[in-house]
C-alpha cells in the first residue's frame, strides 16, 4: 500500500491535512486543559459561595435548628451535616487553592466561622485521611456524583465548637474527544481538503499544460504554441517553450532546404553525365554507367523524400487501422508476395493514414526481401495498438538492432545493394511512428526470423 500519493495535488493536500491537524489538535488540546481548569475554579467558586450561605444561614438560627437543617439543605450531590469533630483532617499546610476558597468562605460568611478547613483533591483519591473516607462513604452512596474530576470536601466550625461537613463533586469540563470537538476537527479537514484540491489544481494546470504540449512537440513540430498568460513564472516558462518549438521548426525546415538544394545541385551533373553515357556506344560499360547513375538518383529521391518528412505535415483524422494494414497486404498479394493478415477487425485510431501505410509497408517489404514471406497481426491492448510483422530471414543482430534505425546503416550479410534500398526503410519507420507517439521495437524470433512491433498510443 503506497502511503505518499504520486500526485502534486495529492502530496500537497497530505501535507496540509497532517500539518493542520496535528496544529489543531494541539490547539483544543490546549484550549481543553484551560478550559477545564477554568470550569473547576468556577465550580469551586460556586461550591464555596454554597458553602458560605448555608454556614451563615445556620450560624444565624438556634443550637437545636441547626442539625434538623442541615439535614433539609443535604443533597445527592451537595452532601450537609452537622457533627462535633471535623470531617476534614488538619494533616498539613493546605495548597493555595485550598487557602483562597477557605478566606472565601470566611468572607462570604460574614464571621459566623471560628476555623474553616478545605481539601480538594481527584475523585476516588483522598485516601488515608477522614475526608477520604467520608467522600468515599458519600460517592457510594450517589453512583456516578463524583465520576472524573476533582472533589471538593470543607469542615466549617460553628461559634459553639461543632463542625458543619460539606462535600461534592466539582463538575469537570468536556472530553478532548466530544462530538462538538470531533465535528470541528472533521469540518475542518473537508474544508482544507476541498480548498486544497482546487487551488492546487489551478496552480499545477500549467505543468499539465506544459506535459501536453511536450507530448504534442514530440509527434508534431508545427503544433500550436503555448498560451503566454498566467502568473510571470508561467509567461516565463511558456515564451522559452514556444521559443524552443520555434527553433526546433527552424532547424528542421533549414535541413530540408539544405538537403533540397544539395538534390537539385547533383541533379544537374547526374543529368549531364546520363547524356554522356547515353552518346556512348552500346557495350557493359555503358549500361554500368547508366546503372550506377540511376542508383544515385534513387537515393537522392530517398534522401530528399526522408529530409521532407511528410509525417509530421499530414493532418491527423481518425481512420481504421484493421483496413488500413489490409489494403497494403492485398496490394503486397497482388504483386506476388507470400502475405498473411489475422485481420481482428475494425481498429478506428486516430492517425496520418499515408504516413502510417509507408510505414507499414516498409515493415512488410523487408519482411518479403529479407525474409520470404509476412506473417501480420494487430494486438489490441488497454492503451494502445500493436502492430506485429513476423518473417522467415535470418533477423538482425543484437548489437545492430539499434543501429539499423539510422539513416543509410545496412545489414551488410543480408541486405545488400543487389536488393534495392539506400537503408533508409527503417528510419522512415522509426519517424513515422514517432510522430504518431509510438514505438517501434525489434527482436529475433526463437524459431527463426525478425519480427517487428509498432505501437501506437489510443
Amino acid at each position: 500500500m503506497r502511503l505518499v500519493p504520486r500526485s502534486l495535488v495529492g502530496r500537497t493536500v497530505l501535507v496540509l491535512i497532517v500539518g493542520l491537524s496535528a496544529s489543531h489538535l494541539l490547539s483544543m488540546a490546549i484550549y481543553s486543559g484551560d478550559r477545564f481548569e477554568a470550569l473547576t475554579m468556577a465550580g469551586g467558586r460556586n461550591m464555596a459561595s454554597r458553602i458560605a450561605s448555608v454556614t451563615h444561614m445556620i450560624g444565624e438560627v438556634p443550637a437545636q435548628w441547626r442539625e434538623r437543617i442541615a439535614a433539609g439543605l443535604d443533597e445527592p450531590t451537595f452532601r450537609v451535616s452537622l457533627s462535633r469533630e471535623s470531617a476534614v483532617a488538619d494533616d498539613g499546610d493546605p495548597t493555595p487553592d485550598e487557602r483562597r476558597v477557605a478566606a472565601f468562605i470566611a468572607q462570604q460568611s460574614s464571621g459566623a466561622t471560628a476555623q474553616i478547613r478545605v481539601k480538594l483533591s481527584d475523585a476516588g483519591r483522598t485516601g488515608g485521611s477522614r475526608a477520604g473516607m467520608w467522600m468515599d462513604h458519600m460517592a457510594h452512596m450517589t453512583p456516578g456524583a463524583y465520576a472524573g474530576g476533582q472533589a471538593f470536601a470543607a469542615s466549617v466550625q460553628l461559634g459553639e465548637g461543632s463542625w458543619l461537613n460539606f462535600t461534592g463533586p466539582i463538575p469537570p469540563g468536556d472530553s478532548l474527544w466530544s462530538s462538538p470537538a470531533v465535528l470541528s476537527w472533521a469540518l475542518m479537514a473537508i474544508a482544507i481538503i476541498l480548498l486544497s484540491v482546487w487551488v492546487v489544481r489551478r496552480l499545477t494546470a500549467p505543468l499539465r499544460q506544459f506535459a501536453s504540449a511536450a507530448e504534442r512537440l514530440g509527434r508534431d513540430v508545427n503544433a500550436p504554441p503555448l498560451p503566454e498568460s498566467g502568473p510571470e513564472e508561467v509567461r516565463q516558462a511558456a515564451l522559452a517553450f514556444n521559443e524552443m518549438q520555434g527553433r526546433l521548426r527552424r532547424m528542421i525546415e533549414n535541413r530540408t532546404h539544405v538537403l533540397g538544394a544539395i538534390s537539385h545541385d547533383l541533379r544537374t551533373p547526374i543529368t549531364l553525365l546520363r547524356l554522356r553515357a547515353e552518346m556512348l556506344p552500346e557495350g557493359e560499360d555503358r549500361e554500368r554507367m547508366l546503372g550506377t547513375l540511376d542508383e544515385m538518383e534513387a537515393m537522392i529521391a530517398a534522401t530528399l523524400a526522408f529530409a521532407r518528412d511528410d509525417a509530421w505535415q499530414e493532418e491527423v483524422r481518425v481512420a481504421d487501422l484493421a483496413a488500413l494494414i489490409a489494403s497494403v497486404c492485398d496490394d503486397m498479394t497482388d504483386i506476388g508476395a507470400d502475405v498473411a493478415l489475422d485481420d481482428p477487425g475494425k481498429l478506428p485510431i486516430h492517425c496520418r493514414p499515408v504516413s502510417l501505410r509507408r510505414a507499414v509497408l516498409n515493415v512488410i517489404d523487408n519482411a518479403i526481401k529479407y525474409g520470404q514471406r509476412a506473417r501480420v497481426a494487430i494486438e489490441r491492448h488497454d492503451r494502445s495498438l500493436e502492430i506485429v510483422v513476423d518473417d522467415d530471414g535470418p533477423g538482425i543482430p543484437e548489437a545492430m538492432q539499434a543501429e539499423v534505425f539510422a539513416p543509410f546503416v545496412r545489414v551488410e550479410q543480408s541486405r545488400s545493394r543487389d536488393t534495392g534500398g539506400v537503408g533508409l526503410g527503417l528510419s522512415v519507420v522509426q519517424s513515422v511512428v514517432d510522430a504518431h507517439g509510438g514505438e517501434v521495437t525489434l527482436a529475433n524470433r526463437p524459431v527463426g526470423g525478425l519480427q517487428v512491433r509498432i505501437r501506437l498510443p489510443l
